[in-house]
């Protein structure tokens, strides 16, 4: 079995974390949006929140999978060690102390990740006979929070960036241009539904029931 460099392990590692960011942040950023847009479509907009922190959950376990052979940061690390003199932007002195921080912050979120560990293998990855028998089990014995999610993303970029910067020379953020794009589509949709208001209110009259918060200013000084 080929096994890959110290460049090829640190570049999969970093897609990882961006792509796993990814998912994170539109889930995170639905989950603050006007109710009023989410419920336009709100299987649409339920299964992508849902579906988001599952695949942002997964992309975690990936990391730190312990799968025989597989590549995580802690083989990394591993690697790392042993090729202290390849590390282009660092003395093998300093390469050594950005890996053994590395390795605290790993340390650090340990119980964050035994939590993820456990939801995969009970219900992410594949449906455990024990979890489908009494959901709520799993959930007590991995409860797992936004800002636990939040932590252990922050936590294994700062050792990626580093790593991947001291062994390669360059410095790149891990941030998808244009990750924020739901927003414009949220704006479109409250856009169309303003302006339907709108329509509707200057020739019927006032419209009951909920609306987008950004339009309502509007809408009340027009009638």
């Amino acid at each position: 079995m080929a096994k890959p460099t110290l460049e090829q392990t640190l570049e999969a590692l970093r897609r990882q974390v961006l792509v796993g960011k990814a998912y994170l942040n539109v889930a995170r950023g639905l989950l603050k949006a006007d109710p009023y847009l989410l419920r336009t479509a709100p299987t649409f907009f339920g299964l992508t929140i849902d579906g988001s922190l599952e695949l942002a959950q997964m992309a975690v376990a990936r990391l730190y999978d312990r799968t025989k052979d597989a590549v995580t940061i802690r083989t990394m690390l591993r690697d790392a060690a042993e090729q202290l003199p390849t590390f282009l932007n660092a003395t093998p002195k300093e390469a050594e102390e950005a890996i053994r921080k590395a390795a605290s912050r790993v340390a650090a979120i340990q119980p964050i990740l035994d939590a993820i560990r456990r939801r995969r293998n009970g219900w992410l990855a594949h449906l455990d006979p024990s979890t489908v028998a009494d959901p709520a089990a799993l959930a007590a014995r991995a409860n797992l929070t936004m800002p636990d999610l939040e932590k252990a993303f922050s936590e294994t970029e700062k050792t990626v960036v580093e790593l991947f910067s001291r062994h390669q020379g360059v410095f790149a953020e891990l941030e998808f241009i244009g990750g924020d794009d739901y927003e414009m589509a949220l704006n479109w949709i409250r856009s169309a539904k303003c302006t339907f208001i709108e329509n509707y209110e200057r020739e019927f009259g006032h419209l009951e029931g909920l609306r987008p918060k950004d339009c309502s200013n509007n809408l009340l000084k027009m009638r």
